[in-house]
């Protein structure tokens, strides 16, 4: 018989300690590299590894080439340090193993907790990441490698030692620090912060109402801000509005709109189905009764009532109030001197410095600019103007002195228009209605506002209102307060040529134009209100403080509109549960009965399982959206996010970001 020939000599192994001997592929392995060696490399991994060494030819030269390869060092660092570190020599492979890999997890769950820090400070603190430079690896000839990079270096040069020993040793496609990595990490942050918030409304299925509004970003494009607005009862009973997000919109058409909103509401993994309120502005395109985007949200939630922005019915009843022609030349007057004085440093730095010279105790110390749509910030500055209308005369006569022959032309016209009581007439009425309307507009942006606190606010302005016209002190305390105006500006207290032709008087002047005001303001706060006032007073007749006379006839409406959200829907039983809380509500004594929705949700929680049916009515209408504040105040956040220098950042890392 003739003799095999030997594939392997003894002295190998003796001299290459990694050398195993395979009997069933009669070959010699490196052991090391066969369990430890990276895939992905840019050396083919063959000889040793993913075959067998069966011939002797060359079989030296192939061992000495393999012992001095990168990736057989790298195993053997592998080896060395998985053997040092396994406690039991007797164990299973499978162990060690899993060990390691258990290891390297939580190395890599530091590093990423680390980065993710870093991540959301900068988030926070709205700074941007990077630049245009999308380069993916850690550049030693990048002066300024970015935000990002820079607070990683910097937070692993503190003290982070997980961090820099996976910045020195890490993997080149495994950096953790490219710019899709910093997406998909922001990404994930914002659906689990997204998901946290929403958390309550997608476990229990409750109700909600959708608040959206328009703007437009720097880029141009036309976004879409939502929100939606819940009461929740995990802990107390509170009325949420959570932002959800921007959507671009294709088309700003009622079908667009509508279908973009029902899209978003969808990809949030919220229930269509539960939409109950709806809250936009007064534009035709989103309020239109016949193919308005409430319209069409309504023909898929036939439930999901619309209500117009309180805040916007408000700018609407101030605006049609101020449309008399001497209040008229009255805005035009004042918007012409602030922009003005606005659109100069020196002018507003001399305006300052007769603030401080006159010791006025107001704190501001510069002018307002009047907005053409708030109404909110147009009572603000109206209010400031009449503050500091001395110091404003000041500046105006030094600049009429000093100035240019163009711009004392200008100022001694606006000097001449500022010292005229057709002018000082209106400042002193529309300041003092606007100072009792703008408690209420800012009332109307909270979120705790609902329809019976808006019914309250509005009828309580409507009585101050209407005793305003016929309280003769009121009249004469501040027509006083006008002569004490004029004199004090020393203004020419006389009627035009054209005005004394109507009035003999300057007091029958002043209240003819006092009471013309407040009366187009009383009836335009009762038309604007109307829809407002009839809901709230069907769900007065629920609430404690209310009950006088109520009976069930009264709120028959409130149990018809939402009887499929009920538990039952026989008005039997609507019935009988409503006798049991009227019963209930009548054993309170009556300084401790509830005079709000969430008031009256408090008390029923403990015991909502007696009246299950006016619970849910009252959640329903504690969540109808009163005022799109919330969604106008996101837009503030959107000129933050995406500024002149950050106009390319899309729409996705937009939202995440916010």
């Amino acid at each position: 018989m003739k003799k095999k020939r030997s594939v392997c000599q003894h002295s190998w192994l003796i001299k290459y300690s990694w050398l195993s001997y395979s009997k069933i592929h009669q070959g010699v392995y490196c052991r090391y590299c066969v369990l430890f060696s990276r895939k992905g490399e840019n050396q083919a991994l063959g000889q040793f590894i993913n075959k067998q060494l069966r011939s002797l030819k060359d079989a030296i030269e192939y061992l000495s080439n393999h012992d001095k390869c990168d990736y057989h060092k790298f195993s053997v660092n592998q080896a060395t340090e998985c053997i040092s570190r396994y406690p039991h020599a007797n164990s299973d492979v499978n162990i060690l193993l899993n060990n390691i890999n258990e290891q390297q997890q939580n190395e890599n769950r530091r590093v990423l907790a680390s980065i993710i820090k870093c991540i959301l400070f900068l988030s926070k603190q709205n700074i941007a990441f990077r630049g245009n430079d999308k380069d993916e690896f850690l550049n030693d000839n990048n002066i300024n490698p970015g935000n990002f990079t820079s607070l990683v270096l910097f937070t692993a040069e503190a003290g982070d030692q997980a961090l820099q020993k996976h910045l020195n040793h890490h993997q080149k496609n495994a950096t953790y620090l490219s710019w899709q990595t910093q997406n998909e990490l922001i990404n994930i942050c914002a659906r689990l912060i997204k998901n946290k918030l929403l958390n309550e409304l997608t476990t229990t299925l409750k109700f909600y109402a959708i608040i959206a509004d328009e703007t437009s970003d720097l880029s141009g494009t036309e976004q879409l801000s939502i929100s939606i607005r819940f009461v929740s009862d995990e802990n107390d009973i509170l009325i949420k509005e959570i932002f959800l997000g921007f959507e671009a919109l294709s088309a700003t058409t009622a079908v667009g709109i509508a279908k973009a909103i029902t899209t978003f509401i969808q990809t949030s993994d919220l229930k269509i189905e539960k939409i109950r309120g709806q809250g936009y502005d007064g534009a035709n395109v989103v309020a239109g009764k016949l193919g308005g985007v409430q319209k069409l949200i309504k023909d898929i939630v036939p439930r999901a009532n619309y209500f117009h922005c309180s805040n916007h019915s408000l700018d609407l009843v101030l605006a049609e109030a101020c449309t008399l022609q001497l209040i008229k030349m009255f805005f035009g007057v004042i918007k012409s001197v602030i922009n003005f004085i606005n659109a100069s440093p020196n002018r507003k730095r001399m305006l300052a410095k007769a603030i401080e010279s006159t010791n006025n105790e107001t704190k501001r110390r510069h002018l307002v600019k009047l907005c053409e749509t708030r109404w909110v910030d147009k009572q603000t500055s109206i209010i400031v103007f009449k503050q500091v209308f001395f110091d404003v005369i000041i500046a105006l006569d030094y600049l009429a002195e000093n100035g240019d022959s163009e711009t004392s032309g200008l100022v001694r016209s606006y000097g001449k228009a500022l010292n005229d009581i057709d002018f000082a007439i209106p400042l002193i009425i529309v300041n003092r209605v606007f100072c009792i309307t703008k408690p209420y507009a800012e009332q109307f942006q909270k979120p705790t506002c609902d329809l019976l606190k808006c019914f309250q606010s509005i009828e309580q302005a409507l009585t101050y209102l209407a005793q305003l016209i016929y309280d003769d002190n009121e009249l004469n305390e501040l027509y006083n307060e006008f002569t004490k105006f004029v004199e004090l500006h020393e203004i020419d207290n006389c009627l035009s040529r054209t005005t004394s032709r109507r009035y003999e008087f300057v007091k029958n002047y002043f209240t003819d134009v006092y009471r013309t005001f407040i009366n187009t303001t009383i009836e335009e706060l009762g038309r604007r209100f109307n829809e407002h006032q009839k809901i709230a007073m069907h769900i007065s007749n629920l609430i404690p403080s209310y009950f006088v006379n109520t009976q069930f006839s009264n709120v028959l409406p409130l149990f018809h509109c939402y009887k499929d959200d009920l538990l039952s829907d026989d008005p039997n039983i609507h019935k009988a549960e409503f006798d049991r809380w009227k019963f209930s509500v009548l054993q309170m004594k009556e300084n401790e009965r509830p005079s709000t929705i969430i008031e009256t949700l408090k008390i029923m929680q403990p015991i909502k399982s007696f009246y299950p049916n006016i619970y849910i009515l009252l959640q329903i209408y504690a969540l109808i959206p009163v005022s799109v504040a919330g969604a106008e105040r996101s837009f503030s956040v959107l000129k933050l996010i995406k500024t002149k220098l950050r106009n390319r950042i899309g729409d996705e890392r937009c939202n995440d970001k916010i």
